[in-house]
């Protein structure tokens, strides 16, 4: 049984005719003659009961023809909904986000967004950095922003920026004046060696930042003293500017950070830490107009 059977049926049904009902239909009356052969040979029961040249249903294929109207409704609302869905008028759009990366980047992306794409539903993760190239691969997200370190041969990434680990410190602090400018610096060097007995505020080992620190301590065979872990970013930075101790953030996350106190930011490294800020997405993966043009806002906001 298939769609177009189930059209044959419903016509004949309507106009009580086989002649009617293949003029609508644009087919021979003998064409619908061997359908309701066949079909009424298949079923094992007639469908219609023949009074001269009428046809009237019976009570089983009243049954079947109440079957084959809801099955013909849905097919056309798929058929709608695919349609609106290839105009870009409908969707679904799965991002993933770091956890504090979301609370600027999803007020900055998605009004322009839905601006666009009205249609489009949303569905939001925000999970750490280490849980988000899961999701991608399990398929629950479409793409995912987040900085990453090394690369899944399971996942294509866009490099939407490219930007510096920086250390933020107290002004107050006595160090606070003693970087110097270097022209591939975005911030005042300083050699990270000097701090070695200061306390940090370090991020947990599941977010980037976190990882970073500590593979920062190894490369300088530091073991500071560590005053506080937290999953805050902003928090992190607050306490840095008070004094409280030093700590590491992205560059990106600057211009979201507000504190009464603004610390001093330095670039660390040789000649710096940088890190890339990517979108990524399933390898060989389809991704429709409107993800792409999701990508492109976020762009524009990082860059």
């Amino acid at each position: 049984m298939d769609f177009r059977q189930l059209q044959y049926a419903s016509a004949i049904a309507r106009h009580q005719s086989l002649s009617l009902a293949a003029e609508e239909l644009g087919v021979t009356q003998p064409t619908l003659t061997k359908f309701l052969q066949q079909q009424e040979e298949e079923m094992g029961f007639p469908l219609f009961q023949r009074i001269g040249k009428r046809f009237f249903l019976t009570y089983p294929g009243e049954r079947y023809l109440d079957y084959a109207a809801r099955m013909l409704q849905l097919k056309k609302e798929m058929d709608h909904e695919l349609s609106d869905i290839n105009q870009m008028q409908k969707g679904r759009l799965s991002i993933a986000y770091p956890i504090i990366r979301s609370s600027y980047m999803i007020p900055a992306t998605l009004p322009a967004f839905h601006r666009q794409y009205p249609g489009v539903e949303v569905i939001l993760y925000e999970e750490p950095s280490t849980v988000l190239e899961e999701l991608l691969i399990s398929g629950k997200a479409d793409i995912a922003i987040f900085n990453h370190p090394i690369k899944n041969p399971h996942l294509d990434y866009e490099v939407l920026r490219r930007e510096e680990i920086a250390l933020a410190v107290a002004k107050t602090h006595p160090l606070a004046q003693k970087g110097r400018w270097r022209s591939e610096c975005r911030f005042p060097w300083i050699d990270l060696k000097r701090f070695e007995n200061e306390p940090f505020i370090i991020h947990l080992p599941d977010q980037r930042t976190g990882q970073i620190a500590r593979q920062l301590f190894e490369q300088y065979k530091m073991s500071p003293p560590i005053a506080l872990q937290t999953r805050s970013i902003e928090g992190a930075v607050r306490l840095a500017a008070s004094g409280f101790g030093l700590c590491f953030v992205s560059e990106s996350h600057l211009k979201y950070i507000y504190t009464q106190n603004q610390p001093v930011y330095f670039s660390i490294g040789e000649p710096s830490t940088k890190i890339e800020l990517v979108v990524a997405y399933r390898k060989g993966g389809y991704l429709p107009q409107y993800a792409q043009d999701y990508i492109q806002i976020v762009r524009s906001c990082v860059t």
